[in-house]
């Protein structure tokens, strides 16, 4: 079935514009280093590129997944450019019930023009660990190679939106991906991907 994601984008376009003025302490200033986050998703069979390009015509199934996380800045470089790694563990439920962990390093750009009214980073994920204890039918489908492992690559992006007034707490809309990368892992091209939403507070 098809979802409609565009009225969540205009939801969080409105919500921004009733976000307080501006920010009663500079921008600029490095974030707290610290984050624990919890993240509901629903997965999607389609090539992580088509989800990427259009969103709002992702076909999604019954697979749910629940998962929270812990992150952690490491240093910053370029004044704006955060290197961070995170770990997450969660839960899939619906028609694939299974635990779920990843681990991964992330670079998380910070800087916006427009964060004195609405505070908004982009980071990507590239590598590490992803564990599934259970494989959903979709990961092994014949429609794609009919390859795939409970071990595989984790890959995620991200966006984040804060008010200015309260820079600590985060929303959060993340694209959840675990592949082969390209055949590298057991040969695999599969993959797993969930459209998530949740909110991090960091400290």
């Amino acid at each position: 079935m098809k979802r409609s994601l565009g009225g969540l984008a205009l939801l969080l376009v409105f919500l921004a514009g009733a976000l307080p003025g501006r920010a009663a302490e500079p921008v600029t200033s490095l974030p707290r280093d610290n984050g624990v986050a919890i993240l509901a998703g629903i997965f999607s069979s389609d090539v992580f590129s088509d989800i990427v390009l259009s969103p709002w015509d992702t076909r999604t199934e019954s697979i749910y997944l629940l998962s929270g996380s812990y992150n952690r800045r490491l240093t910053t470089v370029l004044n704006h450019l955060d290197i961070e790694v995170e770990a997450g563990v969660g839960r899939r439920f619906g028609d694939n019930n299974s635990a779920e962990a990843y681990a991964a390093l992330g670079l998380r750009w910070r800087e916006f023009p427009w964060n004195d009214y609405l505070r908004t980073s982009f980071a990507v994920y590239p590598i590490g660990p992803s564990y599934v204890a259970n494989l959903s039918a979709s990961e092994v489908s014949k429609d794609k190679d009919g390859r795939s492992s409970n071990w595989l690559n984790f890959f995620s992006i991200e966006l984040t939106f804060a008010a200015p007034s309260m820079p600590q707490l985060e929303a959060i809309f993340r694209l959840h991906h675990r592949s082969g990368v390209f055949g590298l892992i057991n040969g695999s091209t599969n993959g797993a991907d969930f459209l998530s939403v949740g909110a991090r507070y960091r400290f």
